[in-house]
């Protein structure tokens, strides 16, 4: 059976055509999530709270306005990566640093101690400011500057203008300089 015919069933109540929907994308959709909140327990709830979305959603899809299933998926996805995101920031503080963002073992060519330690303070650094930045501005850093995505990819992902993606990238790194400065002093 093909994705529109599942899409179609799915959309007339078929829950064996939503099962089969849900199947093919439950592991990209828990991947996404992953990415944004690195924790398996936040994933598994966005994952779950997508899926829902989307199932109360899905009489609005629409084959023409959309581009693809898997891409209005997404689209959900990340918007409640985002209020994860943000619930996160309000539990925790604006100054955590989880110990699962800094890396296991920096790679350096020097595996001199200092170099070492050096390395691993700065990406420490890096991720504390990069989770400074609001849920948005981190999900369209990380989709610009990790995923390499294209402004236009990343507006149709957020669901928003390319202009406001232009602007909110900007705001990231001008905030990233200005807490690394310390580290890297004037650029």
């Amino acid at each position: 059976m093909t994705e529109a015919l599942t899409i179609l069933l799915a959309k007339e109540g078929n829950k064996d055509a939503f099962r089969q929907l849900y199947d093919e994308h439950r592991e990209r959709v828990y991947r996404l999530a992953f990415r944004y909140t690195r924790s398996a327990q936040d994933s598994e709830d966005i994952m779950q709270e997508t899926f829902i979305k989307a199932f109360r959603s899905l009489k609005t899809f629409d084959f023409g306005a959309n581009s693809s299933f898997s891409t209005w998926l997404s689209k959900i996805c990340i918007h409640s990566a985002i209020e994860c995101l943000r619930k996160i920031k309000r539990r925790r503080g604006e100054n955590f640093i989880s110990l699962s963002d800094l890396p296991q073992d920096p790679q350096s060519p020097d595996p001199a101690p200092e170099r070492t330690v050096a390395a691993s303070r700065t990406v420490a650094w890096l991720h504390g400011a990069v989770h400074q930045l609001s849920p948005r501005q981190q999900v369209a850093f990380d989709l610009r500057y990790r995923q390499h995505l294209d402004i236009k990819e990343i507006a149709a992902q957020m669901g928003c203008s390319q202009s406001n993606i232009k602007t909110q990238l900007a705001r990231s790194v001008d905030k990233l300089r200005k807490q690394l400065k310390p580290i890297w002093g004037e650029p």
